[in-house]
C-alpha cells in the first residue's frame, strides 16, 4: 500500500464521522423537511421557472441558451457547494438532502433569470444586464431566502456575492452570444 497505515486509518475515521453526520442529517431531513410546505415551495421553484422559460423562449436559440443555462448551473453549483462545505452559509430546506447546494436557486432561478435577461432587449449592454442580474440575485434573491429561513449566512455577506454574479453573467453571456459556433456538418 502506498498510503501509510496511520494516514489510511485517520482517513477512515474522518470518513466514518462524515457518514454518521450525513445519516443524522438525512433522518432530520425526512422528519422535518420532506413534504413540508417549505419543501413543496422549493420543488415548485425548481420547476415553474423552467416551464415559464420553455413556453416563452426564442425557439431558434434553444440549444445555445441551454448551453448558457448549463454553464450557469455548473458554476453556481460548484461555488455553492464550496461555500457550504467551507461553512460560509447553510441551507435548511433542501429539496434533495444529498447535495450541499440549494437546487431551486442553482438549477432553476439563477439560470432562468439569466436566460430571460439574455433574450430580452439583446442590444442592451451585457455589463448593465450583469449588474441587474447581480442586484436581483445578491440583494433580492439571497435576502428573500434568508428571510424565509431557507438560507443562513454564517461567514458571508450579500455584498460578497455581487461581483461574483456579475462575473458569472459576463462569462456565460460571452459564451452564448459568441459568433464562433459552427454548424454541424452531415457526413
Amino acid at each position: 500500500m502506498f498510503i501509510p497505515k496511520a494516514v489510511s486509518e485517520k482517513a477512515d475515521d474522518i470518513y466514518k464521522a462524515l457518514v454518521s453526520a450525513d445519516q443524522k442529517y438525512h433522518a432530520f431531513w425526512f422528519e422535518y423537511v420532506f413534504l413540508s410546505w417549505q419543501w413543496w415551495f422549493c420543488v415548485i421553484l425548481a420547476v415553474i421557472p423552467w416551464v415559464f422559460w420553455w413556453k416563452f423562449r426564442i425557439k431558434e436559440s434553444t440549444n445555445r441558451l441551454l448551453l448558457g443555462a448549463f454553464s450557469i448551473i455548473s458554476i453556481s453549483m460548484f461555488l455553492d457547494s464550496i461555500g457550504a462545505e467551507l461553512g460560509l452559509w447553510d441551507y435548511r430546506y433542501e429539496p434533495i438532502p444529498f447535495l450541499p447546494s440549494f437546487l431551486p436557486w442553482d438549477l432553476s432561478l439563477l439560470p432562468v433569470i439569466f436566460l430571460v435577461l439574455v433574450q430580452i432587449k439583446p442590444n442592451i449592454s451585457p455589463v448593465l444586464k450583469a449588474i441587474f442580474y447581480s442586484v436581483i440575485s445578491a440583494f433580492i434573491g439571497e435576502p428573500f431566502f434568508e428571510w424565509l429561513g431557507f438560507y443562513k449566512l454564517i461567514r458571508w455577506n450579500h455584498f460578497y456575492s455581487f461581483p461574483i454574479y456579475i462575473l458569472i453573467f459576463l462569462i456565460v453571456n460571452s459564451l452564448v452570444t459568441s459568433e464562433n459556433f459552427e454548424q454541424l456538418k452531415k457526413k
